[in-house]
């Protein structure tokens, strides 16, 4: 006879600190709701989340039932109807796992790693990385360069709460702003088609850290 200590399976709560929530209700607000925009070269998309991306990160099945987890229509693939069926908890979910926790955001010191976080889900863990250590060139003395690897390692995180203690966390915010601001109109150099998003863009990067 099996005891009730068997039959009860255990169950793991995972709680999101109100940091996090804060964080992810800001971006909510920027992202919107379902877009298709043919012109976007980001593509179809939901609160933010990819189809592009969507089909890399949902293809787990953690859940072991025989479909990726994100199959939200079970028919066998991620596309864009498994985007239009994304729930907001599904998106927060995603924002979780492989952007708060995957960057360390809450490492760093607030509102910079909120600013990261934004710019992770924007344009990618590794163009939002390489912009802090451009922005720490930036900002410090010459010959005092890190690498810029996109790799937020000791050496730059020492390098960071050293310059915040020397020039202050809005000096390195703003500086890491102008990072972002020069990565938006690179983009639109590179494909004119993205013009009419610049405004938008940049009025993202203006209000980086400012929640």
């Amino acid at each position: 006879m099996q005891t009730t200590q068997q039959l009860v399976q255990e169950i793991l709560v995972s709680g999101y600190s109100q940091r996090f929530v804060d964080a992810v209700r800001d971006v909510l607000g920027i992202e919107g709701g379902h877009v298709n925009d043919p012109v976007d070269r980001g593509g179809e998309t939901k609160f933010g989340i990819s189809l592009r991306y969507l089909v890399s990160a949902g293809k787990d099945d953690f859940d072991q039932d025989g479909l990726a987890d994100f199959d939200l229509d079970m028919d066998g693939d991620i596309d864009g109807a498994d985007i239009r069926l994304l729930t907001v908890g599904d998106a927060v979910f995603l924002y979780h796992r492989d952007f708060w926790l995957a960057y360390d955001c809450d490492c760093l010191r607030k509102p910079l790693g909120e600013a990261l976080f934004d710019q992770a889900i924007n344009g990618g863990g590794y163009a939002a990385k390489t912009m802090l250590q451009l922005a720490l060139n930036e900002i410090n003395p010459p010959n005092d360069d890190i690498v810029v690897d996109g790799k937020i390692g000791p050496l730059t995180r020492a390098v960071l709460e050293a310059t915040i203690a020397r020039a202050g966390i809005e000096a390195m915010l703003e500086a890491y702003r102008e990072q972002v601001r020069a990565r938006y109109r690179a983009i639109v150099r590179n494909n004119p088609s993205q013009q009419r998003f610049l405004k938008g863009w940049l009025n993202r990067a203006n209000r980086l850290g400012k929640y």
